[in-house]
């Protein structure tokens, strides 16, 4: 019954605008620490794709949560991003792909940290 004490009595509507508020906020701000901040860039990125790397190889079977779905999203935008970039080599482009590397491991975590309570 932890999934009822996580949705608060809100519809799936209103907990998947929730999630994309906090993460736009949260990728303002990786997006502020990577162009303000580059040194450390390279340790927050290698974590975050080792954290969607193993979770690639530790549950191929995802679930059909919400965090799931924007993760999925927040996916195809950063390989959108990825491909601008290989194209036009524009420091933005990286930066993005980046900042939806790292998005994607925290709602990656977000979604398995119901799996570890368990």
């Amino acid at each position: 019954m932890a999934s009822e004490e996580l949705s608060d009595g809100r519809t799936a509507y209103a907990r998947l605008l929730l999630l994309l508020l906090g993460e736009v906020v949260a990728g303002i701000c990786i997006y502020g620490v990577f162009t303000f901040v580059p040194a450390v860039q390279m340790p927050i990125t290698f974590t975050a794709w080792a954290i969607v790397a193993g979770d690639n190889i530790l549950y191929p079977k995802k679930n059909k949560s919400l965090s799931s779905l924007l993760c999925w999203i927040t996916a195809v935008l950063t390989s959108f991003c990825g491909i601008e970039w290989r194209t036009t080599h524009l420091d933005i482009w990286s930066r993005l792909m980046l900042t939806g590397l790292c998005l994607m491991a925290a709602l990656i975590f977000l979604d398995r940290r119901q799996d570890w309570d368990d």
